[in-house]
């Protein structure tokens, strides 16, 4: 598979940037990990607590996807985005009469912010990859998905550096959910004003909740779905403990900022992968990088494991996050194109499953903090390595699949 953005028409270009613009709305789910590091310093929260609170997010992707999905067939994939924008506005304006202190600062108002977070964000996860194909040639999915998450990679990048900037300029962190709120209007006007053509409405009698979940009896979309799950819980647990591991582990005060090196390497890994999927193959690709993130993580584990305040130790460990980040930025979008053409009749219910899979994130976050209570960072850090080795054995599969029946 060669791909590479191919737009049908001068049109069609005129509806694509508003669509990849909206990927980095998508991607302001990912300000859960440096938001809950922030609520964990502010209320005083446990490890396990801490790590339950991206549950408030990601639990709706296990709740809404399939009904978005079928909604999404009748209403059309831009009106479900539209939708999304209007709940992630709502969500991210809840805090504000905290922040202006014109009520007390509590758990529940973040709880509320992040379940709005968490709707809004199914949506637009559930209509944003297929709303692409209305506006790029449908034969090079994995190059135009993967450019799509290098632009969700960039509001990655950028969110904790909003936050830092909400920290030292504004006063307070959490501003930054304000801010979000104006992006998120300024993209729905814009993809308001888009030509974008209307998707044909598939009318099958698949189109239900029995029959998306009967997608999962295929043995091929059921090993992809557990491989969104898990890819999702490995970004949030690096935002996540990454910050962690600093102050606990290195004794650096306020390190939140630190992810944005994470970030940054994601979105570089999203732009080259972008640039390899117009000469490799996407199966290639993904086993070669999930072997260069698994040897990174071992070695961060290592360090994680020896309490140190050397300057040496921190830049070496920043050093080895790096590749991680690096190498695990494609996974997503190159799983979801592999879904996608498996079964193409099936675009939209098929989205709504794998997003499911979202939910992962809460999951396996929760899990590391569970453990981490018990066993310690190194045992928390453990879970990833888990995900990061069945990735690895699923894209060995894929591989071996392709190379049978190319």
């Amino acid at each position: 598979m060669k791909p590479s953005l191919s737009v049908q028409s001068p049109v069609r270009y005129a509806g694509l940037l508003p669509v990849l613009f909206s990927f980095f709305v998508m991607g302001f789910v990912d300000i859960v990990g440096t938001a809950t590091a922030n609520i964990k310093a502010e209320m005083g929260l446990s490890n396990a607590l801490a790590g339950l609170l991206p549950n408030f997010i990601f639990v709706w992707f296990v709740v809404c996807s399939i009904p978005v999905g079928l909604m999404m067939n009748r209403i059309g994939r831009r009106a479900t985005v539209q939708i999304s924008n209007f709940i992630t506005i709502a969500g991210m304006l809840t805090p504000l009469p905290m922040i202006l202190g014109l009520m007390p600062a509590t758990l529940a108002i973040y709880l509320v912010t992040f379940a709005l977070l968490g709707i809004g964000n199914t949506m637009v996860q559930v209509a944003l990859n297929p709303l692409l194909t209305n506006v790029v040639s449908g034969d090079r999915l994995a190059g135009s998905m993967t450019l799509g998450q290098f632009v969700k990679a960039l509001s990655s990048l950028l969110g904790p550096q909003i936050v830092l900037f909400a920290t030292v300029q504004l006063g307070n962190w959490a501003y930054v959910f304000p801010i979000y709120a104006g992006i998120t209007a300024l993209s729905s006007a814009w993809l308001a004003l888009a030509p974008i053509p209307r998707e044909a409405v598939a009318e099958t009698g698949s189109q239900s909740f029995a029959g998306a979940f009967s997608l999962l009896r295929d043995p091929y979309l059921l090993r992809l779905f557990f491989c969104i799950l898990l890819i999702v819980g490995i970004d949030v647990g690096m935002n996540f403990f990454i910050p962690i591991i600093f102050h606990d582990v290195f004794g650096l005060g306020h390190a939140s900022n630190i992810n944005t090196l994470y970030f940054a390497a994601r979105a570089v890994g999203s732009f080259v992968c972008a640039l390899l999927l117009t000469r490799y193959a996407a199966s290639r690709i993904l086993l070669r990088t999930m072997i260069a993130a698994i040897a990174a993580y071992l070695a961060m584990m290592g360090l994680a494991a020896t309490p140190t305040s050397s300057m040496a130790v921190k830049a070496l460990f920043c050093v080895l996050f790096l590749p991680v980040g690096f190498a695990t930025a494609n996974v997503f979008s190159i799983v979801f194109s592999f879904a996608i053409r498996h079964r193409p009749e099936q675009a939209d219910l098929i989205s709504s499953l794998l997003i499911m899979g979202v939910a992962g994130g809460g999951a396996v976050t929760f899990a590391m903090g569970l453990i981490a209570d018990s066993l310690g960072i190194v045992g928390g850090m453990s879970v990833l390595l888990l995900c990061m080795l069945y990735l690895l054995v699923t894209a060995r599969y894929i591989r071996r699949r392709e190379q049978q029946h190319p």
